[in-house]
């Protein structure tokens, strides 16, 4: 027999649904015709940190179209500490101004953040993730409904609706206008699970991947291609055993990674690519807190043939030679590269049960690992060795399954549709 407080919750969830596929659309539809008649139409890019900033290309292709008005706004993760608010902030600063792009800015002391919509009033929003309470007060999404809210997802998921639904079924998720998501597997996950059916997902490809396919590189590694390979590692932040996810290996492999670098030093140099999170975690545990982890990073930026990148990292990406790692995202986004992958396996059997199908088409591009020794032998065989027995497959994969149907970037293609859905016509 159902309690009353689930009955509610029930009879909660029939009405959130039944909005969402009924009055909501029809209201957004309302909105966006008047959006599209205004002489200027304001429009919002909240950014959060660096690692995660997936709208530039969406910005600039806006920006050139005297109709928009487009900001960038600093904003804060509301659930981490000041410090390290901070420092994420002053990373954003750092990346704009080097680009020369104008962005307004965050102040600490402002806990409510700037008031968006009092100084800019804006029509479109894009936001950086999902969830509503990261945000502060005046950025959080729930005050702006009635607006055109978007989202592009700052990572790539391989993992099942049917165990993860919040992927897919969350408020902001089912209220937003646009979800521009890459994959066509994404919109058949979410229909299955979200109250609105994936009636607001546009699949669209993945803006980073823009970056991937152009020919341009940076090298941003410490030292020439020719006398060292380049291998990155990534662990990701769940560390912790009460941890929904608990994937990552980083408490297993901190000490390990370091004798690795130490030992093969003539011949390969390290990239730590952290997860943004990781260290916020590593503060917080028992064994380690902030004096051990700051030796830590500062330890992989400091050694001869080490580096410590927190930034972003499509140039990382690019300019490498293979990666090891553990991140739900990395796993599919690292494919773009079509370089050796080894994925470091911690229950193999739990993995697979997270995974979508497609999530299990990615795992099979992988080299997987799951101790020092085949760790050592993927770093000797396939990255200093070259025999890289999944590049036939994994090339046919990507030219298959990862490369989106569409006509241009995805950047292109998200501005367009944008235009076009609120009666704006499209050049060419």
């Amino acid at each position: 027999m159902m309690k009353n407080l689930d009955i509610l919750q029930v009879i909660k969830e029939r009405c959130i649904r039944a909005y969402v596929n009924t009055m909501h659309p029809i209201l957004l539809s309302h909105v966006a015709k008047k959006v599209g008649k205004k002489d200027k139409i304001e429009v919002v890019f909240f950014a959060m940190n660096v690692p995660m900033w997936r709208y530039e290309g969406v910005y600039k292709l806006l920006s050139m179209d005297n109709r928009f008005n487009c900001h960038i706004v600093l904003t804060v993760n509301s659930l981490v500490p000041k410090d390290s608010q901070a420092e994420e902030l002053q990373r954003l600063r750092q990346y704009f101004k080097s680009k020369g792009i104008n962005f307004i800015d965050h102040e600490m002391q402002d806990t409510n953040g700037y008031d968006v919509r009092k100084n800019i009033n804006p029509d479109i929003l894009f936001y950086p993730q999902h969830y509503g309470r990261m945000h502060p007060e005046n950025h959080n999404y729930t005050h702006f409904l009635s607006k055109l809210l978007c989202y592009i997802p700052y990572g790539l998921s391989a993992l099942s609706s049917r165990n993860w639904s919040w992927e897919y079924d969350l408020t902001f998720q089912n209220f937003a206008w646009k979800l521009y998501y890459p994959f066509s597997y994404n919109k058949k996950e979410s229909e299955a699970v979200s109250k609105n059916h994936a009636r607001n997902m546009v699949i669209s490809g993945y803006p980073n991947m823009d970056y991937y396919l152009n020919d341009t590189v940076n090298d941003v590694w410490k030292l020439p291609t020719q006398s060292h390979k380049r291998l990155i590692w990534a662990p990701h932040f769940t560390i912790a055993d009460s941890s929904a996810l608990n994937r990552s290996n980083f408490l297993q492999m901190s000490q390990l990674m370091l004798d690795v670098a130490e030992s093969f030093r003539d011949k390969l140099q390290i990239a730590f690519k952290p997860h943004p999170r990781l260290k916020l975690e590593l503060y917080m545990h028992p064994e380690w807190g902030k004096e051990k982890t700051d030796l830590y990073y500062n330890k992989w930026a400091g050694m001869e043939n080490t580096m410590l990148e927190t930034g972003d990292f499509i140039d990382l990406f690019k300019s490498s030679d293979a990666m090891i790692h553990d991140s739900d995202s990395f796993m599919i986004e690292y494919l773009f590269v079509n370089k050796p992958v080894s994925y470091i396996v911690k229950d193999e059997k739990t993995l697979q049960k997270e995974l979508s199908d497609f999530g299990h088409e990615i795992l099979n591009q992988h080299y997987l690992v799951k101790d020092k020794e085949e760790i050592i032998s993927f770093i000797e065989n396939v990255v200093l060795g070259g025999n890289d027995t999944k590049c036939e497959q994994r090339t046919e994969f990507l030219n298959k399954q990862l490369m989106p149907n569409i006509n241009g970037t995805t950047s292109q293609f998200i501005v367009n549709d944008i235009k076009r859905s609120l009666g704006i016509e499209v050049d060419g």
